[in-house]
C-alpha cells in the first residue's frame, strides 16, 4: 500500500524486464514483469536518463503500448545536467514527456503526483460505476479480473524498467520506508 500526498495506490515492484523469454531467471523476471503490467492499472516506466535509452528500454516502450493501459514514463535519477540528453531522448520512445525525478532525492515527486491524480480519480470514478451496475444494493462489486472493487479500492501501479533504473528506491521513497533492497 503506497500513499503519496492524498493519493492512496496499490505499487507492484518488478525484477526489471530482460531481454529473454526462456526458462532461465532472466525470462522468468520477464513473465512477472508481464503479469503485473497486465494486474496493473498503470504503469510507471522507469528509465535512466544518465545512461541514455537503450534498446531494452526501447523494447519494453512497445511492449507497454502494447499490454498497458496507462504509462507513465518516469526519468529517474534525473538531477543534475548528466541526465540531460538523456531525457531529451525518453521523448523518442512514444510515451508522452518524461516525469524527471529522483527517487534517491525525493526530487520530482509533487510531478509525478501530477500525472498520477487522474488516474487515481479515473479508478475511483470506475469503482463507484461498476458497484451502481453491477450491486447497487451492496457496497462491493467483483471486478472482471475477480477482485473486489469498492469505492475506496486503489489504483494498481506496476513499476517496470530495466534493472538499476531505480524502480525499487523509488517505491521506497513512495512508502515512506526502505522496504526493498536497493544498491
Amino acid at each position: 500500500e503506497a500513499k503519496l500526498g492524498d493519493l492512496r495506490f496499490t505499487v507492484i515492484d518488478t525484477a526489471g524486464l530482460e531481454d529473454a523469454t526462456d526458462d532461465s531467471l532472466q525470462g522468468r523476471m520477464r513473465k512477472l514483469t508481464e503479469r503485473a503490467v497486465d494486474m496493473a492499472d498503470a504503469c510507471l516506466f522507469l528509465v535512466d536518463p544518465r545512461v541514455g535509452i537503450t534498446p531494452l528500454d526501447q523494447d519494453l516502450a512497445t511492449i507497454l503500448r502494447r499490454r498497458a493501459g496507462a504509462v507513465i514514463l518516469v526519468a529517474n535519477k534525473a538531477e543534475g545536467q548528466a541526465a540531460e540528453a538523456g531525457v531529451l531522448d525518453a521523448f523518442g520512445l512514444g510515451l508522452g514527456e518524461p516525469v524527471r525525478l529522483s527517487a534517491e532525492h525525493g526530487e520530482g515527486m509533487a510531478e509525478l503526483y501530477g500525472f498520477l491524480q487522474p488516474l487515481v480519480e479515473a479508478a475511483e470514478d470506475k469503482a463507484e460505476a461498476e458497484i451502481a451496475a453491477e450491486a447497487p444494493e451492496t457496497d462491493i462489486a467483483v471486478a472482471e479480473d475477480g477482485s473486489a472493487v469498492t469505492p475506496d479500492r486503489p489504483l494498481q501501479v506496476a513499476v517496470v524498467g530495466r534493472p538499476n533504473a531505480g524502480k525499487s528506491t523509488l517505491i521506497n521513497r513512495i512508502l515512506g520506508e526502505d522496504r526493498l533492497l536497493t544498491g
